[in-house]
């Protein structure tokens, strides 16, 4: 390897500045040089999701470029992540919870332009932190059988151009063990967001929050984040604070 890094092997990382690219990228790090690029879809917690991903990507002194498509909030209707018009659920996870907080096709969209970057950057990688849940693979373009036919897909676009490995190496885990694994990693986790709401701290309180506490607190690792504590204190909250 060149004193510069430049025999490495460069990975682009789908990230967003949450917890599990967070981990993701500290993962990839021990291995390559980090490309970590974040999209601004015109989700609702863009900002602090987008500043969330600056902090962590220098603290990893990682290369990071955001992406920016925000025109295609407006148009992603029916999902309360883009759709002012619809609530964010919160407390209670159920089928109808899920759905509206389900961007269809997402991830397609997103590796899509990933890949074309690591085609152009000779990149050997590009990887996603997508997860299994208790609930399952929280969308159809979040499972295994897609990334198999998506590896194909990117065989057959890039003909006679660098052909990229679609890599993702959590799929098969759940979110506590990605947090005991960032932990063994020391990855900045205290400085991701996850929140689906563009506050001062995280709600504590929707779905991602939930999802989030409860991973610390099944994965045995101190929780760093500060959450709404009117909102953590609320009895009826079933997760532990």
């Amino acid at each position: 390897m060149t004193a510069d890094g430049a025999d490495t092997p460069l990975a682009v990382v789908l990230f967003s500045g949450g917890l599990d690219s967070t981990v993701l990228a500290a993962h990839y790090r021990r291995t390559h040089r980090l490309l970590l690029l974040s999209f601004d879809y015109g989700q609702r917690h863009g900002p602090r999701e987008l500043a969330a991903g600056r902090e962590v990507a220098a603290h990893l002194a990682a290369e990071h470029h955001t992406v920016t498509v925000s025109g295609l909030g407006p148009l992603l209707t029916g999902c309360s992540l883009t759709d002012r018009s619809q609530t964010v659920p919160s407390l209670v996870p159920s089928e109808e919870a899920l759905r509206s907080i389900t961007i269809p096709n997402r991830n397609a969209f997103i590796t899509d332009m990933a890949v074309a970057i690591a085609m152009a950057r000779h990149a050997e990688v590009v990887a996603l932190g997508v997860h299994h849940t208790r609930e399952g693979y929280p969308m159809p373009d979040g499972r295994p059988d897609f990334f198999a036919a998506y590896q194909e897909m990117v065989r057959l676009a890039s003909r006679g151009f660098h052909t990229p490995r679609v890599e993702v190496p959590f799929v098969g885990m759940q979110k506590e063990e990605i947090v005991a694994y960032g932990v063994r990693l020391d990855a900045p986790m205290d400085r991701s967001w996850t929140c689906y709401l563009d506050g001062p701290v995280h709600c504590g309180t929707c779905l991602a929050c939930l999802t989030r506490r409860s991973a610390f607190a099944l994965g045995a690792a101190p929780d760093p984040t500060v959450y709404d504590s009117e909102a953590i204190d609320d009895p009826s909250d079933p997760r532990p604070a």
